[in-house]
């Protein structure tokens, strides 16, 4: 079963594209003069009450209309979105992050505002744009979600950010209707996400584009419960272990580099056994910070194939640690949106589990993967905190 999705849910994400003037009839063109520029766009996190994505994508397209901002859309996010409003922050040349929230009721709308605004600010863009995705609108009536849309503008027009332009879609799927807020005669249809150059360039770097947030989060979807059981049994038999000694903890760090190496080669196995052993040995934090080096370098690929296999195959709380390793690794590699889902299991197995919390603060906050790439290498340098007692790991097995 997939971890059910957070109802506040906002995103931000970043990635490469080349932008071009608007057509058609909006009085605020985005942005203006810039054709043949170069975009940055990041690319964006899900779950919580921010997503973050921060790495660039490869590859350049022209943005030449709303249409096919709006069809690059999902590719900036990681999927298509529903019933969502988003920011696109820009930066002269370049657009540096993207934010999603789900929509509200027009009397929240100056609240969500508030809640959209310091991520935005704090990156100080030059501008904003803004598309809100879901509603109907009939050829000759106002787009939906007004009310939100005002909120946004004032609160960032009062923060020095303005809005260049602000647009409606239905869906961001191919021939969706689109129109302008401040021009009855800005409208068209959505251009194919599946052709715009920016899909070349994200598959060309590897990501995914899901057709929605809850097939994004069946990638962290549990085993079965009968095998959940079973690997919960010998949990529990080792809870009652001694905290392990500092030979066990440089045993159980070989035994999860050997997972590693296999995961690279394509070989990885995970019996109910080596679930446990593993398991228990991340809730070690001795254990768990000599793996945080890994989320990032030449292994970095495999330890978040690891890390996801390690989430699919352990139960809670335990699912916790390699929940969050998975999150780190995402994020640090630019993809926010499988970060965000990472933390939302890892916080439905342990509401309490203080790396998650601080990682989803960072989510939250828009901090660059640079910044916390430096924080998990300090994290991993200190190793100063003491074992998991047994005591400890039971009380975390019944919350």
């Amino acid at each position: 079963m997939g971890v059910p999705a957070r109802q506040d849910n906002h995103l931000l994400r970043h990635s490469t594209v080349r932008d071009g003037s608007w057509r058609g009839s909006s009085p605020h063109p985005y942005p203006q003069s810039t054709a043949g520029y170069d975009v940055t766009v990041p690319r964006a996190a899900a779950g919580g009450r921010f997503d973050v994505m921060s790495a660039p994508t490869a590859g350049r397209i022209r943005l030449s209309d709303p249409s096919e901002l709006i069809a690059a859309v999902p590719h900036l996010l990681g999927f298509h979105p529903r019933n969502s409003v988003v920011l696109l922050a820009l930066h002269g040349k370049s657009l540096g992050l993207t934010l999603r929230a789900d929509l509200v009721d027009d009397d929240q709308a100056v609240v969500l505002a508030e809640q959209l605004l310091p991520p935005i600010a704090r990156q100080r863009p030059t501008g904003v744009a803004l598309i809100v995705v879901g509603g109907s609108c009939s050829p000759a009536g106002d787009p939906p979600h007004r009310a939100l849309v005002d909120a946004l503008d004032n609160a960032l027009t009062g923060a020095g950010l303005p809005v260049v332009h602000a647009a409606w879609t239905a869906e961001t799927a191919r021939g969706a209707p689109w129109r302008c807020y401040d021009d009855p005669l800005c409208a068209g249809t959505v251009a194919d996400p599946t052709t715009s150059p920016l899909a070349a360039a994200t598959v060309a770097a590897g990501a995914v584009t899901f057709g929605s947030r809850e097939e994004m989060a069946e990638l962290v979807a549990e085993d079965d419960p009968t095998t959940l059981q079973r690997r919960a049994i010998l949990l529990d038999a080792a809870d009652a272990e001694h905290p392990m000694s500092a030979r066990l903890v440089a045993r159980r760090l070989a035994r999860l580099k050997e997972l590693h190496r296999a995961a690279a080669a394509g070989d990885l196995a995970l019996s109910d056994g080596v679930v446990a052993e593993v398991a228990s040995a991340l809730c070690d934090h001795r254990v768990r910070d000599s793996c945080l080096p890994w989320c990032t370098g030449p292994g970095a690929a495999a330890a978040e194939q690891l890390w996801l296999a390690l989430v699919r195959a352990t139960p809670a709380p335990e699912r916790a640690e390699p929940a969050a390793l998975l999150a780190l690794a995402a994020y640090l590699r630019g993809d926010g949106a499988l970060a965000g889902v990472a933390l939302d299991a890892a916080l439905h197995a342990c509401p309490h589990h203080s790396l998650s919390g601080l990682l989803r603060a960072a989510l939250d906050g828009g901090l660059s993967p640079e910044l916390l790439r430096s924080v998990a290498a300090d994290a991993a340098a200190a190793l100063i905190r003491p074992a998991r007692n047994s005591a400890n790991r039971r009380s975390r097995r019944k919350r």
